[in-house]
């Protein structure tokens, strides 16, 4: 994937770098071994929420989460879309069992009809040129760990003239003692193209 720009400063890359232990970035094996695969996006587990601390407590460790859950979403947008435009059979390892995609209004579901739809599409080009995410409140998914991740760029489909386009995935954390697994819960994705008149 190409991107517009960087969304990190050098000072965050370099920071991150040094504390490679606080998140762990993509897998460079296909091989499932250890169970995981290049298209997961895998971090740290979660920090268990503040029972009855202070406000401040409470409030480094939303910053925490929050800081946590934006990693893990550029390190998604980064996987994914390398992995829509270059190994796009691997694409649906990303979503949950019973995920939705609605692509321009239309709507599939489960990974059989996502695997078929992602087959009849021409070979593509993306560039993410906006990122923007945050944490979905544990109210509105009944406490299930969810970050909304919105994206804007163009893409190009074989045979097709360049397109720009906004897409918004809800990721949810698959937490195990050890990690978090993030899987696409819901994507919606559609063409911006204004007309001209």
């Amino acid at each position: 994937m190409r991107k517009g720009r960087s969304y990190w400063s050098q000072e965050d890359r370099e920071r991150h770098q040094r504390r490679s232990h606080y998140y762990e970035g993509p897998h460079t094996s296909h091989s499932s071994s250890g169970g995981r695969t290049r298209e997961e996006v895998v971090t740290p587990p979660l920090p268990e929420h503040a029972a009855a601390g202070s406000p401040m407590a409470m409030s480094v460790d939303f910053k925490t989460y929050v800081d946590q859950a934006c990693r893990a979403a550029e390190e998604f947008v980064n996987i994914y879309y390398e992995t829509m435009d270059k190994r796009r059979r691997a694409l649906t390892r990303l979503y949950l069992d019973k995920a939705t995609l609605i692509w321009n209004g239309n709507v599939v579901s489960g990974l059989d009809a996502l695997n078929n739809f992602f087959d009849t599409l021409p070979s593509s080009e993306f560039q993410v040129n906006m990122l923007d995410c945050q944490p979905v409140h544990e109210q509105a998914t009944q406490s299930q760990t969810t970050v909304l991740v919105v994206t804007s760029g163009t893409v190009k489909f074989d045979g097709n003239k360049q397109h720009y386009f906004n897409q918004n995935f809800l990721l949810t954390a698959q937490s195990t003692p050890n990690n978090t697994v993030w899987k696409i819960a819901s994507d919606c994705f559609r063409f911006q193209d204004w007309s001209s008149s």
